[in-house]
């Protein structure tokens, strides 16, 4: 496999998995947000007023939005890419943004366990 594929696909994948660890997320299920000031303290109120269930579903939306935060940077950076040739590299690889179903679907497709084609 090309250098340049096999990054590309790391970084998407690594990607991936920091779209599943949303922080925010987190604290909501735990019921408690950790840190220091009027931002948090405000949370830490909210959050003992909701039930579990409740929780839950703020921790949801939480994370959808943390992954459609990736998301749009993504598709941001493929408008770079096809409208203004701006290109990636690593360790002087040329990424090749384009040559599967693009940054932001290949991020989507492997949040869905899309393998990666040959």
């Amino acid at each position: 496999m090309d250098k340049g594929v096999k990054i590309y696909q790391e970084l998407v994948d690594s990607l991936v998995d920091i779209s599943k660890n949303c922080v925010d997320a987190k604290w909501a299920i735990d019921g408690k947000a950790k840190g220091d000031g009027e931002h948090i303290a405000k949370l830490n109120k909210l959050f003992a007023k909701l039930s579990a269930e409740d929780r839950e579903v703020l921790a949801e939306y939480a994370s959808n939005a943390y992954m459609s935060g990736i998301y749009d940077a993504l598709c941001e950076f493929e408008w770079y890419i096809d409208c203004r040739d701006m290109k990636i590299t690593v360790e002087g690889e040329e990424l090749p943004a384009t040559k599967f179903e693009g940054l932001g679907n290949d991020f989507i497709g492997r949040r869905d366990d899309w393998e990666w084609p040959e």
